[in-house]
């Protein structure tokens, strides 16, 4: 885990291009580059890890990793693989891990199509970006799984051109 989380955080470093979004208030601005299937990798994995590490230090009584560093929680989690193998979620623990690296894997992926991002996602509460992914036959959605067809894709570019939805946005990667 440790050495796929930095590999993608070397796919993030300005010598790669990917989408580039706004991250000021102020419409100058040129932003950086991100890899939005990238950053949700990393993402997937310090969340999930963190999750495991605080299951894993209450079942053995220690505290767990003070920082949200993946080869902290990665290291932790590694110090106490024979409890998880014993745990009744040891098997689901397996299948996360897994799909991480799975995941991870497919955003490294050089042969993978650059999303190129459209805007925020037009649906209340959803704060993901709308993108054109060309490795999935022009498929256009976003990161919390809501998807446009052809059919709708001249109502949705009205919906993601409104100044307002694009006001403030922060993206951390």
């Amino acid at each position: 885990m440790p050495g796929l989380y930095k590999e993608c955080e070397r796919m993030l470093t300005p010598a790669h291009t990917g989408l580039t979004e706004r991250i000021s208030s102020t419409r100058s601005s040129t932003g950086i580059t991100l890899d939005e299937t990238v950053v949700e990798a990393r993402g997937r994995m310090r969340d999930t890890l963190s999750s495991w590490c605080a299951l894993a230090a209450e079942g053995c009584g220690v505290p767990a990793p003070a920082e949200r560093d993946v080869p902290a929680l990665a290291g932790f989690l590694a110090g106490r693989l024979d409890w998880l193998a014993a745990h009744p979620a040891a098997g689901e623990f397996a299948e996360e891990i897994a799909e991480l690296a799975e995941g991870a894997n497919e955003a490294l992926d050089p042969r993978r199509g650059r999303a190129r991002g459209l805007g925020p996602c037009p649906r209340p509460g959803c704060t993901a970006v709308v993108a054109l992914r060309p490795d999935s036959g022009g498929r256009v959605g976003c990161g919390s799984g809501h998807v446009w067809q052809p059919h709708e894709w001249l109502s949705l570019s009205s919906r993601l051109a409104r100044p307002e939805r694009h006001e403030r946005q922060e993206y951390v990667a």
